[in-house]
């Protein structure tokens, strides 16, 4: 092994020097996609951007245990329908609601000013309650003509029959906190 130097006269040859145009073209672009893939696959992108259409199960009730004069039976309840909606929050830009109902995500709600008002269609597989999370994030102009983005979430259970309508709703508490509900819109 050469532990000199470069002789005189000779250039010192760096990792890049050696690898030439290819090598380097190569290199960066497996460094990109090594970077760009995970965040692709964290929002979506390789969806086929058809709509989605889950069905969801409420909570199960707190079990009890079966005595032999009961009867078990088994009944498979009709699929019910069910709307979500969204208003675009009044000075907001825009705003991007994501719904999840039993850990799975049923909806994503995005309104802005030329569409202030969103509804989606989602399946439940039976009436019952259903625990949830919310997930905003929401954008205005301040006062100072700079555009701001604030995220909000929320959760809790609602309960949900065929043909409802479920509004989400922002609330924010005396010490400036935000956070999100579900309601129906009917105020049942």
């Amino acid at each position: 092994m050469d532990t000199e130097g470069p002789k005189e006269g000779q250039k010192e040859e760096g990792l890049w020097r050696r690898m030439g145009l290819l090598g380097q073209v190569l290199t960066s672009l497996v460094g990109l996609l090594s970077a760009l893939v995970p965040v692709l696959v964290a929002t979506d992108a390789f969806s086929s951007g058809s709509t989605e259409h889950t069905v969801i199960s409420p909570t199960p009730a707190p079990s009890t245990q079966q005595t032999a004069t009961q009867q078990k039976t088994t009944q498979a309840a009709d699929p019910i329908d069910l709307t979500l909606s969204d208003q675009l929050t009044e000075g907001a830009l825009e705003e991007t609601i994501v719904v999840v109902f039993e850990g799975a995500k049923i909806a994503t709600l995005y309104a802005n000013v030329n569409d202030p008002i969103v509804t989606q269609q989602v399946t439940a597989t039976s009436p019952g309650n259903y625990d949830y999370v919310l997930d905003a994030t929401i954008a205005w102009i301040d006062a100072d003509g700079i555009r701001q983005e604030a995220s909000a979430t929320g959760h809790g259970s609602v309960y949900v029959d065929d043909g409802m309508q479920l509004d989400v709703y922002i609330h924010v508490d005396s010490g400036g906190g935000v956070n999100l509900s579900l309601q129906s819109a009917s105020g049942s």
